[in-house]
């Protein structure tokens, strides 16, 4: 049985304390008698009112938000001018303003707003007499930071542009989009792609790669530069060409590895594919002789034997034709490893081949 919960008119009446000898024994009835109740309800219920859906979906009502300096939170633009962008957030009755200068670049800002729903994204950066200001720009730099950190962990790839080879390695920029949609201005991030991860082997033309833009899977966030007056860091995102051709290498692996297994079965004729390959390098030991070949455009290595008096006519960098042999899988394992998004996550299986 659901007990009657009394009205506004039943506690107010005509006196001012009809129901209760004090205001203290009144404030106890009606927080025990609606504790369970949401402050739209409870309002309407107690005033006798009427709340549409409208109002129950509103944010504003019964919402009350905590700020946090260095909190990312999105708002209603309340107020966009040359000199004054302010926010509305439900739940927060202090003033919102954004000090940044979007003079160069309103139209596009206004654009954005119009297709998402008049609202932007800030991080907040100071309290200050009553009032939050915040800084966009930064909200937006951090949201691809977050989008770039799922890529890494992903392992999916992003575009960069080669502009420098240094000591080490190649200096890039890729864009950042999230702030290049917002602004319609070009923000680009420093990348850091090594020198040994540029090619899936050995790369002898260096210069070759300055001014192209090229697929790197991205791995880290590293410190680049320090202000050591201000504190300020620049960050630098470190990336890899070679692991883009390694899973691109592991695909096409799989792929040759369930044809060869086909051309196993009884009563099926097969003609072995040959591949244009490049030495990479030569291994001379007490259980292998022989060269190791990069099958061209498949970014697949592979071992053929050679008898060791005949590894002085291969040297790196020499083109061959070569077929696959067999594969070798290690004793006990799965030949690939997939993750539950279907990717390969690890080879087992070794590529052996003979020259054609």
């Amino acid at each position: 049985m659901v007990e009657k919960k009394l009205t506004a008119q039943e506690v107010f009446g005509d006196d001012e304390f009809p129901m209760f000898k004090t205001e203290k024994e009144r404030i106890k009835y009606m927080s025990n008698a609606y504790r369970n109740c949401s402050l739209t309800t409870a309002f309407a219920s107690f005033y006798g009112l009427t709340i549409t859906p409208e109002q129950k979906k509103n944010q504003s009502i019964n919402n009350i938000q905590q700020i946090e300096l260095g909190q990312i939170l999105s708002g209603t633009v309340k107020e966009f001018t040359k000199s004054t962008l302010t926010f509305d957030v439900p739940g927060i009755k202090e003033e919102i303003i954004c000090k940044e200068n979007f003079v160069n670049c309103m139209e596009s800002i206004q654009g954005y707003l119009l297709t998402h729903n008049n609202k932007l994204l800030f991080e907040v950066r100071e309290k200050k007499n009553n009032k939050y200001y915040v800084s966009v720009t930064s909200a937006y730099y951090k949201s691809w930071v977050d989008m770039i950190n799922k890529v890494i962990q992903k392992e999916d790839g992003i575009q960069v542009h080669i502009d420098a080879l240094v000591q080490g390695g190649y200096i890039c920029h890729t864009d950042i989009v999230t702030l290049n949609n917002l602004t319609g201005r070009h923000y680009t991030h420093s990348v850091f792609i090594p020198g040994s991860h540029i090619v899936l082997n050995i790369e002898h033309d260096f210069e070759k790669w300055i001014g192209q833009d090229v697929i790197i899977v991205p791995q880290k966030f590293v410190e680049f530069k320090k202000n050591f007056k201000t504190g300020e860091t620049e960050n630098s995102l470190v990336g890899s060409r070679k692991r883009v051709l390694e899973i691109f290498g592991s695909n096409n692996l799989a792929e040759m590895y369930h044809t060869y297994l086909l051309s196993k079965k009884d009563n099926v004729k097969y003609i072995p594919e040959t591949y244009d390959g490049t030495v990479t390098g030569i291994i001379n030991s007490q259980k292998k002789t022989g060269i190791f070949v990069e099958i061209n455009d498949k970014y697949i290595t592979g071992l053929a034997n050679i008898d060791a008096v005949d590894l002085l006519d291969y040297k790196p960098g020499d083109t061959v034709r070569v077929r696959i042999k067999e594969f070798e899988v290690q004793e006990g394992k799965e030949p690939f490893v997939y993750n539950k998004r279907g990717k390969i996550i690890k080879c087992n299986t070794r590529l052996v081949l003979e020259l054609a």
